[in-house]
């Protein structure tokens, strides 16, 4: 690599927030464009995501149509990425927030509380990092699926061990090293290709970076095991195991805790029952009332409504 371009990648490392010299040269990313924008976009797309699967009215078309918007809000915007806004917050790189600090502060405590309470719509579909492995993910190609949760789990640890060691002891963000901003802003470093890398990896496991790197990404899952609201199996469930052979993260046992749930929808199109419900935790037996089946479920359709 010639020299410029050298010191382009030492800029990124340097600077430890989201790239910083980089910017300038941005082949899609809007220049000035407000970052409060993908705030907005985040919370209206997390909870239409809830309110549809609430009435049963989600579907995997309307999915692919929000996934797309958040690619696009993150080769635009660069928002809403709210990994990358943690990072920032604890390097202390306050003036590339683009909002207020205290006001950035408030966004990654609203979504937290929102996956406690409703689950992890923003990772699922608001978050541009998430979506673009999500849509990779849906090309053809073997898929490996990653169901050993120990040993997940201790990557992620290891990972969020690792990111708070370089954010709070040597000032570095790992995610830059991880190449997000770069990936986002097409700015073809080394870094760039390792992201790239990382999504290359997602045509044939589901979510590598969310499920094993993100460090936001660990704190959501930690909230949503507890969340009062997921996707549930309801009095139609006959235990075929339909429903756990398509979940790709192996969240669709009944015993789970779906904290790595990115209500992907696989698990309610595999069920031939309408069995799977988005509704309250662990009222499996409180039964449901029809107008909960998805209206384009194969139930309804044999229907004819």
């Amino acid at each position: 690599m010639d020299a410029p371009g050298l010191a382009v990648l030492a800029s990124c490392q340097t600077d430890g927030g989201t790239g910083g010299a980089a910017e300038g040269r941005s082949m899609m990313v809007i220049e000035g464009a407000p970052r409060a924008v993908g705030t907005v976009f985040a919370v209206l797309v997390s909870v239409l995501v809830v309110a549809l699967l609430l009435r049963g009215r989600f579907h995997r078309r309307i999915g692919l149509v929000l996934l797309a918007a958040a690619c696009l809000m993150g080769f635009l915007t660069f928002s809403p990425m709210l990994p990358n806004q943690f990072q920032v917050l604890l390097l202390g790189k306050t003036q590339q927030l683009g909002i207020p600090v205290p006001l950035a502060g408030a966004v990654l405590f609203l979504f937290a509380a929102m996956a406690l309470v409703l689950g992890r719509s923003f990772c699922g579909y608001a978050c541009p990092i998430g979506a673009v492995q999500e849509l990779v993910y849906r090309l053809p190609g073997r898929k490996l699926v990653l169901r050993w949760k120990k040993a997940t789990q201790a990557i992620r640890l290891v990972s969020l061990t690792a990111f708070l060691a370089l954010a709070l002891g040597l000032s570095r963000g790992m995610l830059n090293y991880l190449g997000i901003h770069d990936f986002f802003y097409i700015e073809l470093t080394w870094y760039f290709l390792v992201f790239a890398a990382i999504v290359a990896l997602a045509v044939f496991v589901y979510r590598p970076f969310c499920r094993l790197a993100c460090p936001y990404g660990a704190i959501l899952s930690l909230a949503a095991a507890g969340s009062r609201f997921k996707l549930r199996r309801n009095d139609s469930c006959r235990d075929c195991g339909l429903c756990e052979k398509a979940c790709p993260t192996g969240e669709a046992g009944a015993g789970d805790l779906k904290q790595e749930c990115y209500l992907c929808y696989r698990c309610v199109e595999a069920c031939k029952l309408g069995g799977i419900t988005y509704g309250r935790a662990g009222r499996r037996g409180a039964g449901r009332s029809p107008d909960m089946v998805p209206f384009d479920h194969p139930s309804k359709r044999k229907e004819g409504t």
